[in-house]
Parts: C-alpha cells; structure tokens; sequence
C-alpha cells in the first residue's frame, strides 16, 4: 500500500504530557521481566510496562461504558469498525455550539446504512491543553437521526457529544442502546479529501470487560485499495 493512501486519524499517546486521563510508560530492561533471559551490556532489550485509561487518546467506546450488559470492546464484532467513511463538516460551529438535527439532515444523501460517519469540528486543536473538553455538542434529537439512518459508528475530533448541561450522558446511552460506538478525539480529519473516498479502520485491543479502548484509527483511499488488490 502507498503511504498517500493511509491516512492516520489517531492522536499519538505521549507519556507524562496527556492531560484528561494520565499515561506513562516504564521502560525497563528485560531481563527485570524474564530472570531466564541474560545479554550484553551493550545490547538493548527493554521491555515497556504501561499504565493508562481505557480512554486515553483517540478511542472507540462501546455499550459496556453505560450499559451494564451491552457488548464489551472483545466482543464488539469487527466488522463494524471496518466500512464507508463519511466525513461531516461542522468546523462552522461555534466551539460552545450545538449540531442540530438540521444540521446533520444536510448530509442525508450522503449517510447510508452501515457509513462510519466522523465529524469534523477542529476541536482537536485543543487536544493535550487545559481545554481538552471543549466542543459543540450533538442533541440528542441529532443521535437518534443518526440512528435511524443505521450508521455502524459514530466519531468525533472533539473530546465528546453531551451536553455539558445534560445528565446522565443521554447521547452516550441512546447510540449505546443502538449498539453503535462511539470515537472521540480522532485528528487530522482535514487530511481527507473530498474528491476521494475512503475505508476506515478502528481497531481495538480486544479486552475483556473492556468499555473503551485506544484506536490507531486509519482513513484507506478506496482508489489505493483497489490498485493494491489487483
């Protein structure tokens, strides 16, 4: 595959820098692992022991997070988090705004059943900042549109959709209840062009009891799959 057909929408985790949910990283030599492994001085062999939140960075959240016996991340079918990108443009939007069911009607020819549909709103620019959790939110009128349009997930480059006024995470629990997912704080969705069409990829480690987990999230030039499998 040729790299100007990947496209990364993942933020990067930094170790002692993330500001909402803390992420470090203990580097320590192997053999503090493995007492059976033994090697020079001068050889590197380090292994990594990492403690962080199941939302740290970009990530997919599932049902579990609200729903007592909604699918985990290990057992939330793959297949869901594989299909069409579909790229809405709210970047208009004030940053204390709403997306309105208006707002997302004027995509309607543009959702069909079974899209990945991510919303851009350049909140990720606040992203690693004492502002993180700033953006326009989606009523939850706007969730259940999107719901009926059968959307397999939902994805934002803001670090949520709720109301901060809302109890409850109503827009959480009514995608939840549809047994979509939801992605938030995805990046670099001004990558994307608009003259092409793309795959998107989330994949989660798959752990149990799971509720999120972080994503490497990739947009695939539908035009550079095409030539890659012939």
């Amino acid at each position: 595959m040729k790299k100007e057909y990947v496209i990364d929408l993942s933020q990067r985790l930094i170790p002692g820098q993330e500001h909402n949910f803390p992420f470090d990283i203990d580097l320590r030599d192997a053999t503090e692992s493995m007492s059976e492994l033994s090697h020079d001085e001068d050889v590197w062999y380090k292994i990594a022991y990492v403690s962080m939140c199941t939302h740290n960075s970009t990530h997919v959240e599932v049902p579990f997070h609200h729903i007592r016996e909604g699918l985990q991340i290990a057992d939330f079918p793959l297949e869901r988090l594989i299909g069409n990108l579909v790229l809405l443009d709210f970047s208009n939007k004030k940053e204390d705004g709403v997306i309105t069911v208006s707002d997302l009607k004027q995509y309607d020819k543009k959702i069909h059943e079974g899209d990945i549909v991510f919303m851009k709103t350049h909140m990720d620019k606040y992203f690693r900042s004492a502002d993180w959790n700033t953006y326009p939110y989606v009523e939850v009128a706007g969730v259940e549109y999107l719901i009926s349009k059968k959307i397999s997930v939902l994805g934002t480059d803001g670090a949520g959709i709720e109301n901060p006024e809302a109890h409850n995470q109503p827009g959480h629990v009514t995608l939840f209840k549809a047994n979509i997912p939801l992605v938030e704080s995805l990046t670099n969705l001004d990558a994307l062009q608009t003259d092409e069409e793309y795959v998107a990829f989330i994949l989660p480690i798959p752990i149990e009891k799971g509720d999120a987990c972080p994503v490497r999230v990739t947009a695939v030039s539908k035009k550079g799959l095409a030539g890659f499998l012939k």
